[in-house]
């Protein structure tokens, strides 16, 4: 009796821990942050109904000694980081060319990451992803980035635009180097 009380807590605590970690707080675009939380419904949906059919093969195996071969469901979502190491914030675009449904494409706009942070965002698996980023809201500037989600897990934003300190900061080390 001991036993159900614990199965229900660690459930429900494996289930906060996967609701809190993505950041929809970043994501500004309220399409795409609706989008978010589909992927993340639909992903729990199969996380739990994976939970419960391996559950329901252990019980029928320990109560009828008949083994049952649980084989799990491929993944179909995967956790991407997207990583702003500037001391600026990242202005993040990202555009698919897969549809999440008949009228719209898997896309998520407007994501905005604070400097030294980090965005971790639910994505489909074997999506290609085309990452606009820069380090102003201006299109004109954003630097491209071509990704596959099922070889990535976390990517680093660094964009080559130079500002005015860090001009300054390469033309100091130029100058160190040139006198060594």
């Amino acid at each position: 009796m001991c036993m159900k009380p614990k199965i229900f807590v660690f459930l429900i605590t494996i289930v906060i821990l996967f609701q809190g970690c993505n950041s929809y707080q970043y994501i500004y675009d309220s399409d795409s942050q609706e989008r978010q939380r589909e992927l993340q419904k639909n992903r729990s949906g199969n996380v739990a109904g994976e939970i419960f059919s391996f559950l329901g093969a252990v019980i029928l195996e320990a109560s009828t000694g008949v083994y049952v071969d649980y084989v799990p469901e491929e993944q179909e979502f995967k956790r991407f980081n997207l990583m702003n190491p500037t001391k600026d914030t990242m202005y993040v675009n990202m555009l698919s060319d897969l549809s999440w449904d008949n009228e719209n494409y898997c896309d998520f706009m407007d994501i905005r990451i604070p400097p030294n942070d980090n965005c971790r965002i639910l994505l489909p698996l074997f999506a290609n992803y085309n990452i606009y980023f820069g380090i102003s809201d201006n299109p004109e500037e954003d630097q491209l980035l071509e990704i596959n989600t099922s070889y990535k897990r976390k990517i680093t934003l660094i964009p080559e635009i130079e500002t005015d300190s860090t001009k300054v900061a390469i033309k100091n080390i130029e100058s160190q180097n040139s006198d060594n």
